[in-house]
Protein backbone atom coordinates (compact mmCIF):
# COMPACT_ATOMS: atom_id res chain seq x y z
CA UNK A 1 0.00 0.00 0.00
CA UNK A 2 1.30 3.46 -0.88
CA UNK A 3 2.62 5.56 2.02
CA UNK A 4 2.03 9.19 2.85
CA UNK A 5 4.36 11.44 0.84
CA UNK A 6 5.51 13.47 3.86
CA UNK A 7 6.08 10.35 5.97
CA UNK A 8 8.54 9.00 3.40
CA UNK A 9 10.24 12.19 2.19
CA UNK A 10 10.60 13.76 5.64
CA UNK A 11 13.42 11.34 6.48
CA UNK A 12 15.52 12.40 3.50
CA UNK A 13 15.15 16.16 3.12
CA UNK A 14 18.53 16.93 4.66
CA UNK A 15 20.21 15.02 1.80
CA UNK A 16 18.74 17.16 -0.99
CA UNK A 17 20.85 19.64 -2.93
CA UNK A 18 19.60 23.12 -3.88
CA UNK A 19 17.93 22.04 -7.14
CA UNK A 20 16.25 19.10 -5.43
CA UNK A 21 14.94 21.32 -2.62
CA UNK A 22 13.39 23.59 -5.23
CA UNK A 23 11.78 20.54 -6.86
CA UNK A 24 10.47 19.41 -3.48
CA UNK A 25 8.99 22.84 -2.79
CA UNK A 26 7.28 22.74 -6.19
CA UNK A 27 5.81 19.30 -5.46
CA UNK A 28 4.52 20.40 -2.06
CA UNK A 29 2.84 23.51 -3.46
CA UNK A 30 1.46 21.78 -6.57
CA UNK A 31 0.69 18.29 -5.31
CA UNK A 32 -2.71 18.04 -6.99
CA UNK A 33 -1.12 18.77 -10.37
CA UNK A 34 2.03 16.69 -10.00
CA UNK A 35 0.12 13.56 -8.97
CA UNK A 36 -1.37 13.46 -12.50
CA UNK A 37 1.89 14.08 -14.37
CA UNK A 38 4.03 11.55 -16.16
CA UNK A 39 7.75 11.71 -15.45
CA UNK A 40 8.24 13.14 -18.93
CA UNK A 41 5.77 15.96 -18.27
CA UNK A 42 7.26 16.74 -14.87
CA UNK A 43 10.73 16.87 -16.37
CA UNK A 44 9.53 19.07 -19.24
CA UNK A 45 7.95 21.77 -17.05
CA UNK A 46 11.04 21.82 -14.82
CA UNK A 47 13.42 21.99 -17.83
CA UNK A 48 15.24 18.94 -16.51
CA UNK A 49 15.94 15.44 -17.79
CA UNK A 50 13.85 12.44 -16.76
CA UNK A 51 17.04 11.00 -15.26
CA UNK A 52 17.29 14.00 -12.92
CA UNK A 53 13.66 13.58 -11.86
CA UNK A 54 14.13 9.87 -11.28
CA UNK A 55 17.23 10.55 -9.17
CA UNK A 56 15.23 13.15 -7.23
CA UNK A 57 12.40 10.77 -6.30
CA UNK A 58 14.92 8.09 -5.31
CA UNK A 59 16.65 10.55 -2.97
CA UNK A 60 13.26 11.26 -1.39
CA UNK A 61 13.05 7.58 -0.45
CA UNK A 62 10.87 6.19 -3.26
CA UNK A 63 11.80 3.17 -5.38
CA UNK A 64 10.66 4.89 -8.55
CA UNK A 65 8.40 7.51 -10.09
CA UNK A 66 5.29 5.34 -9.89
CA UNK A 67 5.67 4.89 -6.14
CA UNK A 68 6.29 8.64 -5.83
CA UNK A 69 3.06 9.48 -7.70
CA UNK A 70 1.07 6.91 -5.72
CA UNK A 71 2.23 8.53 -2.49
CA UNK A 72 0.95 11.89 -3.75
CA UNK A 73 -2.42 10.32 -4.54
CA UNK A 74 -2.65 8.87 -1.04
CA UNK A 75 -1.49 12.07 0.62
CA UNK A 76 -3.89 14.35 -1.25
CA UNK A 77 -6.71 11.98 -0.23
CA UNK A 78 -5.63 11.88 3.43
CA UNK A 79 -5.28 15.64 3.68
CA UNK A 80 -8.34 16.73 1.75
CA UNK A 81 -10.05 17.56 5.06
CA UNK A 82 -7.61 20.45 5.44
CA UNK A 83 -9.68 23.00 3.58
CA UNK A 84 -8.96 26.65 3.00
CA UNK A 85 -12.20 28.69 2.73
CA UNK A 86 -13.00 29.81 -0.80
CA UNK A 87 -13.22 33.42 0.30
CA UNK A 88 -9.45 33.68 0.72
CA UNK A 89 -8.92 32.89 -2.94
CA UNK A 90 -10.33 36.24 -3.95
CA UNK A 91 -6.70 37.30 -3.89
CA UNK A 92 -3.98 34.88 -4.96
CA UNK A 93 -1.63 35.93 -2.17
CA UNK A 94 -4.15 34.96 0.50
CA UNK A 95 -4.34 31.41 -0.79
CA UNK A 96 -0.57 31.06 -1.02
CA UNK A 97 -0.18 32.56 2.46
CA UNK A 98 -2.32 29.88 4.08
CA UNK A 99 -0.91 27.11 1.91
CA UNK A 100 2.62 28.05 2.98
CA UNK A 101 1.70 27.69 6.66
CA UNK A 102 0.03 24.32 6.16
CA UNK A 103 2.86 22.91 4.08
CA UNK A 104 5.54 24.20 6.48
CA UNK A 105 3.95 22.14 9.25
CA UNK A 106 3.41 19.09 7.03
CA UNK A 107 7.08 18.81 6.03
CA UNK A 108 8.38 18.82 9.61
CA UNK A 109 10.66 15.80 10.01
CA UNK A 110 9.31 13.42 12.67
CA UNK A 111 12.75 12.35 13.86
CA UNK A 112 13.79 15.99 14.21
CA UNK A 113 10.64 16.73 16.21
CA UNK A 114 11.45 13.88 18.61
CA UNK A 115 15.03 15.08 18.99
CA UNK A 116 14.01 18.67 19.73
CA UNK A 117 11.25 17.64 22.13
CA UNK A 118 13.76 15.54 24.09
CA UNK A 119 16.03 18.58 24.32
CA UNK A 120 13.20 20.86 25.47
CA UNK A 121 12.16 18.38 28.15
CA UNK A 122 15.57 18.77 29.78
CA UNK A 123 14.74 22.30 30.99
CA UNK A 124 17.85 23.86 29.49
CA UNK A 125 18.41 27.62 29.22
CA UNK A 126 17.06 28.84 25.88
CA UNK A 127 18.37 31.82 23.93
CA UNK A 128 16.18 33.04 21.08
CA UNK A 129 17.95 34.93 18.29
CA UNK A 130 16.39 36.42 15.18
CA UNK A 131 17.25 38.55 12.20
CA UNK A 132 15.48 41.90 11.85
CA UNK A 133 12.56 40.43 9.93
CA UNK A 134 11.77 37.68 12.47
CA UNK A 135 12.29 40.02 15.45
CA UNK A 136 8.54 40.46 15.88
CA UNK A 137 8.00 36.84 16.99
CA UNK A 138 10.92 36.81 19.43
CA UNK A 139 8.97 38.04 22.44
CA UNK A 140 6.10 35.61 21.94
CA UNK A 141 8.56 32.73 21.52
CA UNK A 142 10.27 33.74 24.76
CA UNK A 143 6.89 33.68 26.54
CA UNK A 144 6.13 30.17 25.25
CA UNK A 145 9.36 28.73 26.62
CA UNK A 146 9.02 30.55 29.91
CA UNK A 147 5.63 28.87 30.11
CA UNK A 148 7.29 25.48 29.66
CA UNK A 149 9.46 26.22 32.69
CA UNK A 150 12.67 27.18 30.91
CA UNK A 151 14.87 30.16 31.57
CA UNK A 152 14.34 31.83 28.21
CA UNK A 153 16.04 34.95 26.88
CA UNK A 154 15.23 37.06 23.86
CA UNK A 155 17.65 39.98 23.49
CA UNK A 156 15.79 42.95 22.04
CA UNK A 157 18.86 44.69 20.61
CA UNK A 158 22.13 43.67 18.98
CA UNK A 159 23.98 45.08 21.98
CA UNK A 160 22.01 42.89 24.38
CA UNK A 161 22.64 39.87 22.18
CA UNK A 162 26.39 40.40 22.02
CA UNK A 163 26.54 40.70 25.81
CA UNK A 164 25.16 37.15 26.09
CA UNK A 165 27.97 35.43 24.17
CA UNK A 166 30.04 34.72 27.30
CA UNK A 167 27.04 33.37 29.22
CA UNK A 168 25.93 30.63 26.81
CA UNK A 169 27.21 27.16 27.71
CA UNK A 170 27.29 23.83 25.93
CA UNK A 171 24.23 22.53 27.78
CA UNK A 172 22.12 25.50 26.64
CA UNK A 173 19.92 25.84 23.54
CA UNK A 174 20.00 28.52 20.84
CA UNK A 175 16.92 28.96 18.68
CA UNK A 176 17.83 30.97 15.56
CA UNK A 177 15.11 32.34 13.27
CA UNK A 178 16.07 33.71 9.86
CA UNK A 179 14.33 33.03 6.55
CA UNK A 180 17.48 33.80 4.54
CA UNK A 181 19.77 31.94 6.95
CA UNK A 182 22.47 34.39 5.91
CA UNK A 183 22.08 37.27 8.39
CA UNK A 184 25.63 38.40 9.16
CA UNK A 185 24.95 39.67 12.71
CA UNK A 186 23.17 36.48 13.69
CA UNK A 187 25.83 34.24 12.16
CA UNK A 188 28.63 36.23 13.82
CA UNK A 189 26.99 35.73 17.22
CA UNK A 190 26.67 31.98 16.71
CA UNK A 191 30.21 31.55 15.41
CA UNK A 192 31.60 33.52 18.36
CA UNK A 193 29.63 31.35 20.76
CA UNK A 194 30.92 28.18 19.13
CA UNK A 195 34.55 29.18 19.70
CA UNK A 196 34.40 27.99 23.31
CA UNK A 197 31.03 26.25 23.73
CA UNK A 198 28.78 23.86 21.78
CA UNK A 199 25.14 24.66 22.62
CA UNK A 200 22.35 22.82 20.83
CA UNK A 201 21.39 24.93 17.81
CA UNK A 202 17.85 24.74 16.44
CA UNK A 203 17.18 26.90 13.39
CA UNK A 204 14.18 27.71 11.23
CA UNK A 205 15.01 29.02 7.76
CA UNK A 206 13.69 29.10 4.22
CA UNK A 207 13.90 25.97 2.02
CA UNK A 208 17.24 26.80 0.44
CA UNK A 209 20.81 25.91 1.31
CA UNK A 210 22.17 28.49 3.73
CA UNK A 211 24.91 28.96 6.31
CA UNK A 212 22.63 28.86 9.36
CA UNK A 213 21.12 25.54 8.31
CA UNK A 214 24.58 24.03 7.91
CA UNK A 215 25.65 25.16 11.40
CA UNK A 216 22.57 23.72 13.10
CA UNK A 217 21.98 20.48 14.98
CA UNK A 218 18.39 20.55 13.72
CA UNK A 219 16.90 22.74 11.00
CA UNK A 220 13.24 23.05 10.08
CA UNK A 221 12.51 24.94 6.93
CA UNK A 222 9.40 26.88 6.09
CA UNK A 223 7.71 28.29 3.03
CA UNK A 224 6.88 31.96 2.57
CA UNK A 225 6.41 34.43 -0.25
CA UNK A 226 9.29 36.88 0.11
CA UNK A 227 7.98 40.44 0.18
CA UNK A 228 10.07 43.63 0.15
CA UNK A 229 8.38 47.00 0.60
CA UNK A 230 10.83 49.75 -0.30
CA UNK A 231 13.98 48.58 1.48
CA UNK A 232 12.09 46.81 4.25
CA UNK A 233 11.73 43.02 4.37
CA UNK A 234 8.17 42.14 5.42
CA UNK A 235 8.25 38.45 4.52
CA UNK A 236 5.74 36.59 6.67
CA UNK A 237 7.13 34.85 9.78
CA UNK A 238 3.87 33.10 10.65
CA UNK A 239 5.13 29.74 9.34
CA UNK A 240 8.15 30.00 11.66
CA UNK A 241 5.87 30.66 14.60
CA UNK A 242 3.65 27.72 13.61
CA UNK A 243 6.65 25.37 13.66
CA UNK A 244 7.71 26.61 17.10
CA UNK A 245 4.19 26.23 18.44
CA UNK A 246 3.98 22.66 17.13
CA UNK A 247 7.20 21.84 18.99
CA UNK A 248 5.88 23.41 22.22
CA UNK A 249 2.56 21.59 21.90
CA UNK A 250 4.42 18.30 21.35
CA UNK A 251 6.28 18.86 24.64
CA UNK A 252 2.98 19.52 26.42
CA UNK A 253 1.28 16.50 24.82
CA UNK A 254 4.03 14.14 25.94
CA UNK A 255 3.69 15.29 29.54
CA UNK A 256 0.20 13.80 29.68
Amino acid sequence: MAKDFFEVSGLHLANLNQTEKQLFEYVVKNMNNVKNMSIQKFAEIQFLSTTTIFRFVRKLGFNGYTEFVNSLLVTSHINRDIEIPDVVYRKNYSGEYLKNIVESVRVMNGEFIDKVVDVFREKRNIYILTDDNAHTIGQYSEKMFLGLGHKAYFPETAYQAQSLVDFIKSDDVIIALSYSGEDEVLLDFIKRTFINEEPFLLSITGPHNNVLENLSDVNFYVFAEEVILGNINVTSCVSMLAVLEILVYEVLARKV
